[in-house]
């Protein structure tokens, strides 16, 4: 049974205010690392393709770490993994900062990566302190605070000792000022599924980071080998478990399989041509016989079309879908995300060329932020919504890595000069986008509008053994 604890004195008004603070200073950090990348490459002697590996190492943590920190949260106390959190992710940004070459600034970035535990934790608190219904209500304040956090990063462009110190005001904000989640889970944590995890989802990030480099063939098979086995374990480990990691059950669902499908289609929309378009953007016309010389206050104006076209994709959804259906809207979104590549993939050669389809992009794959966790709250049970949410944020953010990966493995195999790529090499990152993005049209039309009765009684009534 959960257990209830002494709940200290704090205004729910306050409460949100102070979260709405951090998830700003999050959304500043997300924003502004990306249009830095390029300016650190050229100080730290990287080339494109460890770009796209530091942002990849950095949304291979945040995957694993999710789900075991809202666990852990769930157990110790959220406020209490939140710090923890916090406390870590300044560690990573400063370790950055100090950076003097790749292999530190990766160290930092997987430390950094922990910061996509502060959303879930912070809903958590709020659902503990405001009650269900106020504190959903609550969440659409930090998720726009995390959104506007983002532009503002994109434009100011604050430095890396700047991204340090905004974890650690958090940390002082919310040490300070938020109180405890008052309820604790029952249960034990499954340490056995966190491990199998994590050094899965490693091997599997190393087998696709290896490909593509000299010498490299061996190394991936076997990396890749090993991933399917450690995973393989994990996943047998995790139905045996009364309280998994990662409810893999849900995955293998008739009525749940296509949405956390489409969720990491999603993920490679957000994130996969991320780092590989502000490369190609930052890169020397004069010098590599491509790109737009950009610098870093141009890439900041440059995200912007994409973030922007986000947040109102995100914030119109729910009100066209209610005349237009949610199944075919979120078709046309990854469809809007397709185009938007494959527009770029065919025309890149000045700054003005990314914005219409960069903005088009960031409007479909607004809409699938906004309408796939609905649609997936609809096909579950009332109390496994928050495991099955856990999930879906789990896989989006994994697509992210996968896509990082890849990307920086396409990028340091087709080369023009040791460590430069062709730009036939980002083209195919666009199209690889657009495809994948195209796949999630039929995936999204083919899904039922209401989940089968029998299934829905199925998975609500399943219980790991």
């Amino acid at each position: 049974m959960p257990r209830t604890l002494a709940r200290p004195l704090t205004g729910p008004g306050a409460l949100v205010g102070l979260l709405v603070l951090v998830e700003f200073f999050s959304g500043t950090i997300q924003g502004a690392f990306p249009v830095l990348l390029p300016d650190l490459a050229r100080t730290l002697h990287f080339d494109a393709g460890a770009q796209a590996l530091v942002l990849g190492v950095n949304f291979l943590v945040a995957g694993v770490t999710v789900p075991l920190g809202s666990r852990l949260g769930d157990l110790l106390g959220h406020r209490r993994l939140l710090l923890v959190t916090l406390a870590l992710t300044c560690a990573g940004y400063a370790v950055s900062a100090c950076a003097t070459a790749l292999p530190l600034l990766l160290a930092g970035q997987a430390l950094a990566g922990v910061l996509a535990c502060w959303l879930p934790l912070e809903f958590a608190l709020l659902r503990d302190r405001l009650g269900e219904e106020r504190g959903g209500r609550a969440v659409g304040l930090l998720v726009g605070a995390l959104t506007l956090g983002t532009v503002a990063g994109a434009v100011a462009r604050p430095g890396l000792w700047i991204l340090a110190a905004l974890p650690a005001v958090s940390f002082a904000v919310v040490r300070t000022f938020v109180p405890e989640s008052a309820t604790r889970a029952s249960g034990r944590f499954d340490r056995r599924g966190a491990v199998l995890l994590s050094g899965g989802l490693g091997l599997l990030f190393g087998g696709f980071s290896s490909a593509g480099k000299a010498g490299g063939a061996a190394l991936t098979v076997a990396l890749l080998v090993g991933a399917a086995a450690v995973l393989a374990l994990f996943v047998r480990q995790a139905l045996r478990s009364a309280a998994p990691v990662l409810d893999v059950r849900m995955l293998a669902r008739r009525s749940t399989a296509p949405v956390f499908g489409l969720s990491l289609l999603l993920g490679f929309a957000l994130y996969g041509a991320q780092s590989p378009t502000l490369s190609f953007q930052a890169a020397k016309p004069a010098e590599v016989g491509y790109g737009l010389g950009a610098d870093s206050q141009l890439l900041g104006l440059l995200s912007l079309p994409a973030v922007l076209g986000a947040l109102v994709g995100a914030l119109v959804a729910d009100r066209i879908a209610r005349r237009l259906g949610a199944r075919p809207l979120l078709a046309a979104g990854f469809a809007m995300s397709a185009v938007g590549y494959a527009v770029i993939a065919a025309d890149h050669g000045s700054a003005a060329a990314f914005v219409p389809p960069g903005a088009l992009a960031g409007f479909g794959a607004g809409l699938g932020l906004s309408l796939l966790p609905s649609l997936l709250m609809r096909r579950l049970p009332a109390d496994r919504t928050g495991i099955g949410t856990g999930v879906y944020n789990t896989l989006k953010t994994l697509a992210g890595a996968a896509g990082g990966a890849v990307g920086a493995a396409v990028l340091d195999s087709v080369l023009l000069r040791p460590g430069v790529p062709t730009e036939g090499a980002y083209v195919a990152v666009w199209t690889g986008c657009a495809l994948l993005c195209a796949l999630g049209v039929p995936v999204a039309m083919a899904l039922r509008t209401t989940p089968d009765a029998v299934e829905a009684g199925r998975l609500a009534s399943e219980q790991p053994v």
